[in-house]
């Protein structure tokens, strides 16, 4: 990822990809459809070389090559539809809500440059972690990391999110096999006002106020301050409980009794 010929996130940090955690919601498939549309605009302006989007529903897998995202607001509909899960009958599992990728591929390019990759479930889900946003730009041009930052709280208030932010592989892969569950902390990161947890206020970064929950922006993107906030985060967060913490801690007093 480079900014003016000059690389703007430390290599370290390996891949890097957006991230929201939805929550629970029970957005309609035209909510979810004007949504989408209004996202691929913003990342259209991100980056504006010309390019098609393709879409991927569990109707029309990635083997089948997908069809065109249509821009009109009813054909988009359809397709939000369209990736609902349904049983053998055609009746839909509403539990499951809808589930939706897109990837773009530049123009003139034989779909070998594909600068946005997104996977979207949303809908009526009864579990939070079942609706998501994950978005990947590998292959995108950044013009700048201020405009880069700006486009992701034009999504944050488009979705807006429980918790989420610009997370790394990096730091995914090193807190796999952590005893103790805590959200991740990015080089972005964000958490709803009501989602219990607290970001810092810390020399690394800085925070900003958005109308849904608060944004902490790291004023050096490398693998070093990353690690560094994440150790600060964790020290006030330290001790609240969360959904993945109680599930382990309750395997493991299983075990200990069946032992």
């Amino acid at each position: 990822m480079k900014e003016d010929g000059h690389t703007i996130v430390d290599p370290a940090l390996d891949t890097l990809n957006l991230r929201l955690q939805l929550g629970v919601r029970a957005d309609s498939a035209h909510e979810i459809a004007a949504t989408i549309l209004a996202s691929v605009s913003v990342l259209e302006r991100l980056d504006p070389r010309p390019m098609e989007w393709i879409t991927v529903t569990r109707a029309a897998p990635a083997t089948a090559g997908g069809d065109f995202l249509p821009r009109n607001i009813d054909e988009a509909t359809s397709l939000v539809e369209s990736g609902a899960r349904k049983d053998d009958a055609g009746k839909f599992y509403v539990g499951s809500g809808y589930f939706v990728q897109l990837v773009s591929f530049l123009n003139g390019t034989d779909r070998s440059v594909s600068p946005f990759y997104a996977s979207i479930a949303d809908g009526s889900s009864d579990a939070p972690s079942h609706n998501s946003l994950k978005l990947t730009f590998k292959q995108a041009m950044i013009p700048s990391r201020e405009t880069f930052v700006a486009c992701l709280v034009e999504l944050f208030d488009l979705w807006p999110p429980e918790m989420g932010g610009l997370f790394s592989s990096a730091i995914t892969r090193k807190n796999r096999d952590q005893p103790i569950w805590y959200p991740p902390v990015g080089v972005v990161t964000y958490f709803a006002y009501d989602s219990g947890y607290v970001l810092p206020e810390d020399p690394l970064v800085e925070l900003r106020q958005l109308p849904n929950g608060t944004l902490a922006v790291l004023k050096n993107w490398t693998l070093e301050a990353v690690q560094r906030y994440e150790a600060a985060f964790r020290a006030v967060n330290n001790g609240i409980p969360n959904e993945r913490s109680a599930v382990r801690n309750h395997i493991c007093e299983t075990q200990t009794l069946t032992t």
